[in-house]
Parts: structure tokens; C-alpha cells; sequence
């Protein structure tokens, strides 16, 4: 009779907290992440927060949580393993009945990009191993935006006439009156200030000033996709194409501390739409191309040469194209136009 109350109570032990977590393991459990930063520079180390809660009566000896995201993300000492541009993250957790645990991740951002860590799968053990269950978790999730690395330069690298002073171009509905570039007669609907004492003496007849409007000169960044000649539909040099990404916020930097409107154009798309700003200055505008160099895709949409060409129809802006291959075209248009500077990045003949 012993005997048989020791195995009773034996399998009693084994197969009732296999039946508790089958039925009761996921209830009351929830999990959470969070970044300290929303968004960072490249080189920047932040912190992921992992919320895991117990709202209930049963114990729950082992959890593991299953995290996917970009090898970019670098978790210092972190139990991870990855697999080309994709890191896996296992962290292992003990709950008792109604329990709180926080676990804080050390996370190197090494790489500029919109990041995601998601994808996260609970898996539930009861004491003896004897029993496992898996529930994805889609509510977990946390992004973070990585600006790409600002090295500040001293200078642009075009003529400094290009990025000062003004242009004159055609007549608008509200003339500018610091730009005089004539007198010509008065006409109905001409104001009295315009009219030229002088002028109107020597004429005998009513003589006013005519205006032209002005507008003060603008940068344009160009990032060529392209890295090698046969690059077609995705860029195949990469790290080369980060250190364009890298020299185009620089100069981004630059523009808005000289307060020079800039704007950026590159042969990409973003969420289906072409990559090519309106012109604006000041702090606002180089954190919005920051924004967008941090978005870039791989992908490469449309041809370098269109893109020059639509860009450069701009005569009022100077034009830095940047880029780790810049075609022979490319360079031969930009010879007949002095507004227009390449730079290129890395080895050309590779």
C-alpha cells in the first residue's frame, strides 16, 4: 500500500504540473520590450528592456524569450548566435506567482537603419523538463532609428561662389527692391516710391525703377547609388556605399551650420516613393535628411545619369554629387557645368 502511494504520488508530481502549464501557462503572461532611445547615431550604445509578467497562481519555473532582429544591433555579452544579417536573442527568466522582472539588454548600434527587434516566441518548461510550449508574442516589439555617423568637415568642395550670394531670375508677382536692374516708363498700377526723380527730370516723362527678384543659392547632395559599374538593381559593394551615406551627412552637417538651404536626392526609393526633398535650412533640414539617409534601402531605382540630369535642371543650386562609382557620363556631363562637383568615395576603378 506504501509502495503504491509513493508511485501514485510519483506520477501525481509528474503529470500535474504537465496538465497546470498545458492549460494555465500562458494565462496572465505578458511580455514587453523597449528601447531607452528612439533615436540615435551610429556608434551609440542604448539599452532594450525586456517586461516579462506573471499574473497568476501558478509558478512558472523556466520561460525562455526568443527575439529576432538585425545583426547591426550588437548585444554585448548577449547569448545570441547570427546568421547573415539577422541575430537571435535568448534570454531565460524565472516566475513565481504574480512576479515583475525586468532584464536590460546593452545594445551597440553599429550600423545606420530603421531597426526592429520583434518576432518574439515564449517558450514554457515545467520543473522537470517534462513538458514544452511555444506562443508567439506579435504585441512585443521595439524599433529604433539609427542616424548615420556625422564626421564634421571644414569646407564644401565647391567653388565658394556657388554657395554665396545671389542669382537674379525672372520677374515675380512681388518684386525684390534691393535687386534694381533698370528704369524703364511708368505704367498704370506702378507705385509713386518706384518713380525715379532723376530719371523722370531728365525724360520729362514719369520713369520707375525696375526690380528683378533675387533668391539666394542652394545645395543640392546627390548620392549615387551605383558602387560598381555592373551594380544594376541593388547595391553590391556595401560598405562602400555606407561611407557615401557617411560623406553625404557630413555635408548635410555642414550646409545647415553655414545656413544654407540644401536639399538630397539619391536614385532610391522609400516606401515606393522617390527620394529627392524640397530645398529648406537650419537644424530641421539636416535631421530630415538624416532621417532619410537612415531609411535607404539597398535597392537601387532608376538610372545615375536621369537622376544628374533631372537634379542639375536646377541651375540655381550647386550640385555635390557623392558616390562609389561615379560613371564616365557622369563625369563628363559635370565637366560643362561649373556648378556641379563630384566626390567620389573609395577606389573608382573597382
Amino acid at each position: 500500500m506504501g509502495l503504491f502511494l509513493v508511485l501514485l504520488a510519483l506520477v501525481l508530481a509528474l503529470t500535474l504540473p504537465r496538465l497546470l502549464l498545458a492549460r494555465y501557462g500562458f494565462r496572465g503572461v505578458s511580455y514587453q520590450l523597449h528601447f531607452s532611445e528612439d533615436e540615435v547615431s551610429e556608434g551609440d550604445t542604448v539599452y532594450l528592456t525586456e517586461t516579462v509578467v506573471n499574473r497568476k497562481l501558478l509558478p512558472l519555473p523556466w520561460l525562455k524569450a526568443e527575439l529576432t532582429t538585425h545583426a547591426a544591433l550588437d548585444f554585448a555579452a548577449a547569448q545570441s548566435a547570427v546568421s547573415e544579417e539577422t541575430r537571435f536573442v535568448s534570454s531565460h527568466f524565472s516566475l513565481m506567482p504574480y512576479q515583475r522582472i525586468e532584464r536590460r539588454w546593452k545594445v551597440k548600434c553599429t550600423r545606420r537603419g530603421i531597426f526592429t527587434v520583434s518576432r518574439a516566441v515564449i517558450v514554457l518548461t515545467d520543473l522537470f523538463g517534462t513538458s514544452e510550449l511555444s506562443e508567439p508574442m506579435p504585441e512585443a516589439f521595439a524599433e529604433i532609428t539609427v542616424l548615420p555617423a556625422v564626421h564634421p568637415v571644414d569646407a564644401l568642395p565647391i567653388p565658394a561662389d556657388a554657395v554665396s550670394g545671389e542669382y537674379i531670375r525672372s520677374r515675380m508677382l512681388i518684386p525684390d527692391r534691393f535687386a534694381v536692374c533698370g528704369i524703364r516708363h511708368y505704367l498704370p498700377g506702378d507705385a509713386l516710391r518706384d518713380i525715379s526723380q532723376t530719371a523722370s527730370a531728365r525724360t520729362e516723362q514719369p520713369m520707375v525703377w525696375q526690380y528683378q527678384e533675387t533668391v539666394t543659392p542652394a545645395l543640392s547632395i546627390v548620392l549615387l547609388m551605383n558602387t560598381r559599374p555592373r551594380d544594376r538593381d541593388a547595391v553590391s559593394d556595401k560598405a562602400r556605399f555606407e561611407d557615401a551615406v557617411r560623406v553625404c551627412a557630413a555635408y548635410a552637417w555642414l550646409a545647415g551650420q553655414m545656413k544654407i538651404s540644401v536639399r538630397f536626392c539619391t536614385n532610391a526609393e522609400i516606401g515606393g516613393n522617390a527620394v529627392c526633398g524640397q530645398f529648406s535650412a537650419g537644424d530641421a533640414a539636416v535631421l530630415s535628411i538624416l532621417r532619410t539617409l537612415s531609411a535607404l534601402p539597398y535597392d537601387i531605382a532608376g538610372k545615375p545619369e536621369t537622376l544628374v540630369q533631372q537634379v542639375c535642371a536646377d541651375d540655381a543650386s550647386a550640385v555635390l554629387i557623392i558616390g562609389g562609382y561615379i560613371a564616365p557620363e557622369i563625369a563628363a556631363y559635370a565637366q560643362h557645368n561649373d556648378r556641379i562637383m563630384l566626390l567620389p568615395v573609395g577606389n573608382q576603378a573597382s
